[in-house]
């Protein structure tokens, strides 16, 4: 098995009436942060081993009450060392 790291960056937009709740929403999901946001747009980036667990943090974003999208704008993956996390 492959140790991998994948970090990609998202676009968000939100409609500005619940951009509070989604971004608390988003901020419980255990590899994601928040980079920069304004009224309805936030900035995401989110690291996990495969893609395919990245695929599935956007998938849940996109599915929160007042999201109107969640765009990846931005993936990166490389090999880990042995030991390396």
């Amino acid at each position: 098995m492959s140790n991998e790291l994948h970090v990609t960056s998202l676009i968000v937009q939100v409609k500005p009436e619940k951009m509070a709740e989604v971004r608390q929403q988003i901020m419980e999901i255990k590899n994601a942060e928040l980079s920069a946001n304004n009224e309805v747009k936030l900035v995401v980036v989110i690291e996990g081993p495969s893609q395919k667990s990245l695929m599935d943090d956007i998938s849940t974003i996109n599915a929160l009450p007042g999201v109107l999208s969640a765009t990846m704008v931005y993936h990166q993956s490389e090999e880990l060392e042995e030991g390396e996390k």
